[in-house]
């Protein structure tokens, strides 16, 4: 899977940073040789710009992992201290982790069709109650600690007014985040949201209608993808072979989510347990 980051444009004293993609921790490679974990990678890449002035930060992503966000905050946080200054910018689409991610800069600027969009954390559970109940005591932990203090260091209105955006799953045009947020409006347009493809858009229910249509135009369109099983030419595609591959799919498909939800349940248990330890040290 390719880096949903990338730095480029480095000099001695200014780097752009483009965040394009789902932001993940690890590399979904369930199957394959090797989860290399994409975050380690992240901070070793920045160590090595050095002592920068400016970090461009560019934005064109359906969020992600909340951990892996949080992750990259702490980070980008400590080289801000070292003197760096951070200017995002939206070209396209900034939703949930990546929405909270960008208030990490020091001034964040929106195309005049930039979009961003806030909802509550979100996670997958199996178990049973006691289970359940943990993955919720994370997720209340991540929206208290994590999420609102960013947000909140750039809002504009009431910590209330951003529970309720957040509660809501609110999609936000320039002028609504220029409303609630400290940020700089851009007299120009960018057209990037048609780049995005996610299995996260299947997660939200507001998604606005010109996102919907770009990525149905995407599952319309021809096919080429470098891991799609491919029959050879000789071989005919009866129904029977693409019902064979079709319950192939949906068997890894199965046993993927089925991993992600343990290995959840295991990564809560630990920031639950890692949040209290603080609480106790303090």
């Amino acid at each position: 899977m390719k880096k949903f980051y990338e730095f480029k444009n480095i000099t001695s004293s200014d780097a752009d940073l483009y965040v394009y993609g789902e932001i993940v921790s690890e590399r979904d490679d369930w199957f394959g040789s090797e989860s290399d974990v994409v975050i380690t990678e992240f901070k070793e890449e920045l160590d090595s710009l050095g002592n920068i002035k400016n970090l461009n930060m560019y934005i064109n992503s359906p969020g992600g992992d909340v951990f892996a966000a949080s992750t990259m905050i702490s980070i980008l946080n400590r080289l801000k201290q070292n003197g760096t200054t951070i200017n995002a910018y939206v070209d396209g689409l900034s939703a949930s982790a990546a929405s909270f991610l960008m208030m990490v800069a020091d001034h964040i600027n929106l195309y005049k069709n930039s979009v961003v969009m806030v909802h509550k954390p979100m996670s997958i559970a199996i178990g049973n109650v006691n289970d359940m109940q943990k993955t919720i005591d994370a997720l209340n932990k991540i929206e208290d600690s994590v999420m609102m203090p960013m947000y909140m260091g750039k809002a504009k209105t009431s910590e209330n007014e951003i529970k309720r955006l957040i509660d809501e799953e609110t999609w936000l045009n320039a002028s609504d985040m220029d409303k609630y947020f400290n940020v700089t409006l851009l007299d120009e347009e960018k057209v990037a949201v048609a780049s995005i493809k996610s299995n996260l858009f299947k997660n939200y229910k507001n998604v606005p209608e010109f996102i919907k249509n770009s990525l149905e135009n995407k599952e319309n369109s021809p096919k080429n993808e470098e891991n799609e099983p491919v029959l050879s030419e000789n071989e005919p595609k009866t129904s029977e072979n693409e019902a064979n591959l079709e319950e192939n799919v949906q068997n890894n498909q199965s046993k993927e989510r089925e991993i992600k939800a343990k290995l959840g349940l295991i990564r809560n248990s630990l920031i639950i347990k890692n949040m209290k330890e603080r609480g106790e040290d303090k």
